[in-house]
C-alpha cells in the first residue's frame, strides 16, 4: 500500500504544451506522479518561452504532450519568467 502523498515516479524531458486558441510551446518538463488518498495526480514544472507560456497560463485547460507522445490534461497554475508550475486536471492513467 502506498503512503499518502508519496511520489511514485518522476519524468523529465522535452515536450509541447498547448491550449485552445494558443500556439503550442516547446517546453522542458519535470513531471511528478503522486498518490493523494485514492487518487493518482501529476504536477510539476515547465520551462519554455515566457511569451508562449503566458497565453496558455491564462487559459483554464491545457494539454502537455510528453516526449513519448502521451498527453496529459493540465492547468498552468503559476508563471514566473520562463518557468511555469502545473497540475493535472484529468485522469492520469497508468504509470
Amino acid at each position: 500500500m502506498a503512503e499518502p502523498n508519496e511520489v511514485l515516479k518522476t519524468l523529465t524531458g522535452l515536450g509541447h504544451v498547448s491550449a485552445e486558441g494558443c500556439v503550442p510551446v516547446r517546453v522542458r518538463y519535470r513531471l511528478l506522479f503522486e498518490r493523494r488518498g485514492d487518487e493518482l495526480i501529476a504536477h510539476g514544472t515547465l520551462k519554455g518561452r515566457h511569451a508562449g507560456l503566458r497565453p496558455i497560463w491564462l487559459e483554464p485547460d491545457a494539454q502537455l504532450r510528453l516526449r513519448n507522445g502521451r498527453r496529459l490534461a493540465i492547468a498552468v497554475t503559476d508563471l514566473v519568467g520562463d518557468e511555469a508550475e502545473f497540475e493535472s486536471t484529468g485522469p492520469v492513467g497508468e504509470l
